[in-house]
């Protein structure tokens, strides 16, 4: 029973924020979001800075229901980024992919993919 007592406090504090902890992480969150710059969008794929390191490629489930299509955008994308010979120690890009991408082929797709890393430089 003594023990069951010592540990409820603790379990509250850890789980049950406070008003001002719950506004505090809301407005965080929104910051947050609001440091994410959109550097471009066309057709074919939207992209954003990210705060975290590296290349992140988001191929939606919905528009392309085959995880064959996805793996294909997925490595087509690394391969691209791998010949422009991208590298940041600042940011990262998210691209998130779009239905007409599919349709491109690899010059297109280099050509779009180009486009976004030099608006990310600049």
């Amino acid at each position: 029973m003594d023990f069951v007592l010592v540990w409820q406090p603790r379990l509250v504090e850890q789980f049950f924020l406070t008003e001002e902890e719950r506004v505090e992480r809301f407005y965080q969150l929104n910051l947050s979001l609001k440091l994410l710059k959109k550097i471009h969008s066309s057709d074919f794929l939207a992209a954003s800075l990210t705060n975290k390191l590296g290349i992140f490629v988001s191929t939606p489930k919905n528009i392309f229901p085959k995880a064959v299509q996805r793996n294909k955008i997925k490595r087509r994308i690394k391969t691209i980024i791998h010949d422009l010979d991208f590298s940041s120690t600042t940011f990262g890009i998210r691209f998130i992919i779009r239905k007409d991408f599919l349709a491109l082929d690899y010059k297109g797709a280099y050509n779009e993919i180009d486009v976004v890393i030099k608006k990310a430089f600049l």
